[in-house]
């Protein structure tokens, strides 16, 4: 079982992180479509079984089935996930969901995999669902990649999807207000549905960071795990909060590069240092602080990244840099996310 980008994150910030991702449908109930008889003929069935987990005492197995296609010349398009079912131990059907694929010459239009894992904490125990989808438009263009999740908890007995994470003090679906303190005429204070904290590892475009969440595996509640509002011309305002960042800097291909780099992650122009980064300059990747907001699109969600900032130090002078041309110019140009 592959590792999955998500993990426990102790530390929790007040804060939100986002970058535009485009959360495209991956599934439709429709029936798979084949460009020919004869592409077809080649597609062959095949399935992969993860588990057991271990839920509230039942024990639970993730069937992934899959579509092969025979002599392709295009092997990083040539299986595709085709369905995903969740059954207990009895062999009962908990959750069941079909993923459409169209093949198109010698290879699927898009290849879709997942891979699943265990999560726990006080709460309970669920589980967490990874997909990952990689989409070539022409044999002439470049490969896409985007990455989507489940998380599966409890709710009346059942193991079901827990849906988009709710704002930080809303209601998860129903469910309970998670972290909310409650105050009492007496004075006390007690904290209703006091969550695990968890984290996603998430691809902005530039570098993953972990976005935190909370989540009540028993009860089937999930909400983000920060927001940030700062004090700005006056009024309240949302701004990004900050995470911590995973970054695989690639060596420029340029002696030297420019940089803008800012005191605090606020766009001023006058305040900007600009800055020459040598090809062998000390480069020291900090952390990083977006605005994030979470989309769902049949039961699979997606973090949406905007105003993303990368906090750095250069040669011993730290700062804030911001932007598609700062970000390249420290090895970390716009890509596709890592296995």
């Amino acid at each position: 079982m592959g590792d999955v980008p998500f993990r426990k994150n102790p530390p929790l910030l007040v804060g939100a992180m986002a970058m535009s991702v485009c959360l495209s449908l991956l599934v439709r109930p429709a029936a798979p479509r084949q460009s020919s008889p004869s592409a077809g003929d080649r597609v062959e069935d095949a399935e992969q079984r993860e588990g057991p987990f271990l839920i509230a005492g039942q024990n639970y197995s993730v069937v992934l089935r899959e579509k092969r296609l025979a002599n392709t010349n295009d092997p990083a398009l040539a299986q595709t996930l085709a369905g995903v079912e969740i059954n207990d131990d009895a062999g009962n059907l908990s959750y069941q969901k079909p993923f459409s694929y169209v093949v198109e010459q010698d290879h699927f239009q898009q290849n879709v995999s997942a891979s699943a894992q265990l999560a726990s904490g006080k709460t309970g125990t669920g589980l967490v669902i990874y997909y990952r989808k990689q989409t070539t438009a022409s044999q002439t263009s470049a490969t896409q990649v985007r990455e989507f999740w489940q998380l599966f908890g409890l709710r009346n007995g059942k193991l079901l999807p827990l849906g988009k994470p709710a704002p930080v003090g809303a209601s998860a679906d129903g469910g309970p207000f998670m972290g909310v303190m409650m105050r009492a005429a007496n004075g006390t204070v007690s904290v209703i549905s006091q969550p695990d904290l968890t984290d996603v590892r998430a691809w902005t475009g530039y570098f993953y960071v972990f976005v935190p969440l909370r989540v009540d595996w028993n009860h089937g509640g999930l909400a983000q795990g920060q927001r940030c509002v700062e004090m700005l011309g006056g009024s309240l305002e949302e701004t990004g909060c900050d995470m911590r960042v995973e970054a695989a800097r690639k060596r420029p291909a340029e002696e030297y590069g420019f940089i803008r780099l800012l005191a605090e992650a606020h766009e001023n122009p006058d305040a900007a240092a600009h800055m020459v980064v040598q090809k062998d300059s000390k480069v020291e990747i900090l952390g990083a602080r977006a605005i994030t907001n979470w989309e769902e699109s049949e039961d699979l969600i997606q973090p949406n990244f905007s105003d993303v900032w990368l906090h750095v130090s250069i040669d011993g002078q730290q700062g804030w840099i911001h932007g598609e041309e700062d970000f390249a110019a420290i090895g970390l140009p716009r890509g596709n996310p890592s296995p």
